[in-house]
């Protein structure tokens, strides 16, 4: 369907701020489908407008994005007026932001409405308190990495989105395998320094697009879009590196450095959820040495 012809007047008038312009329809899901994005919103969202076009706004949204603002949006959407509302996005880094978002119907030449535009502003340094209490929400307590929660929700986008580009996705899951031992030897304090020096070098070893979470006590994983199976073995040396760096900086005595395993799996077009490739790499994990840089 092409844009109405004052589209892009629009557009021009707010040139500064993030614009984004859907279908009017369909209202129930998927929703309705972006049909184009401004350099400002794509420099927002992390994401590009070929990623962004045929995609929903819902690509944005993650598990502590506020319903009730969801809602008052939907209402708008249905009754074909603007609306001005702060809302909660995810880069696609997985980063939150807040938005000042407004909502206009662009209307045909007949008077319908056949798109809306949202034009977003971000509020994200008027709002830091928010957003501290939410990344105290979906951060886990330890490492500060991901909680296992915002892992899931923000690594099944990303596999949505790779599943619709026709792009590669790998999973790698690090499994802490003596954490018991380093517990009953050297006590809470020292397990929990351990974590935080496994799950910061994890973090340190992969690129800024990439996500990181802890997934349980023992385990911790990556999800990295756009990456070739070749790969795997740099991304094992980068992580023996770190952790060789980490754990000589936190001073841990050498019969605290946890004995690791490690395994990787890529998106297979059968996988139904982000679980399926995590099992896979979880069975076929190996060992993983931290003092020093593995083999590939």
């Amino acid at each position: 369907m092409p844009l109405p012809p004052d589209a892009f007047l629009r557009i021009v008038d707010q040139a500064d701020d993030a614009v984004l312009i859907t279908e009017a329809e369909p209202l129930s899901l998927p929703g309705p489908r972006i049909v184009y994005a401004n350099a400002a919103m794509c420099r927002l969202c992390g994401y590009e407008a070929e990623e962004l076009l045929g995609a929903t706004p819902r690509l944005l949204q993650g598990p502590l994005t506020d319903p009730a603002a969801l809602a008052r949006i939907h209402e708008a959407l249905a009754d074909g007026r603007e609306l001005t509302v702060e809302l909660m996005n995810y880069h696609r880094a997985a980063s939150p932001y807040w938005v000042e978002l407004r909502l206009l119907p662009l209307r045909d030449e007949s008077g319908g409405i056949s798109h809306f535009a949202a034009i977003s502003r971000d509020i994200t340094d008027a709002l830091g308190e928010q957003d501290g209490m939410y990344r105290m929400a979906v951060s886990d307590g330890i490492t500060r990495l991901y909680s296992r929660q915002m892992f899931f929700d923000v690594g099944g986008k990303l596999m949505r989105l790779s599943f619709r580009q026709h792009a590669p996705l790998m999973a790698a899951l690090l499994s802490l395998d003596d954490m018991p031992r380093i517990r009953e030897t050297y006590g809470q304090m020292v397990s929990s320094l351990v974590l935080r020096v496994v799950g910061q070098a994890l973090r340190r070893s992969v690129r800024d697009s990439d996500i990181v979470g802890r997934l349980d006590a023992c385990e911790f994983s990556a999800i990295l879009p756009d990456v070739q199976p070749e790969t795997a073995s740099q991304l094992l040396a980068r992580i023996g590196a770190q952790l060789a760096d980490s754990y000589r900086l936190a001073g841990l005595p050498d019969g605290a450095r946890a004995r690791l395993s490690m395994g990787m799996a890529l998106l297979q077009p059968e996988d139904d959820d982000l679980s399926q490739m995590l099992a896979r790499a979880r069975a076929g994990r190996q060992p993983l040495r931290g003092e020093a840089a593995p083999s590939a």
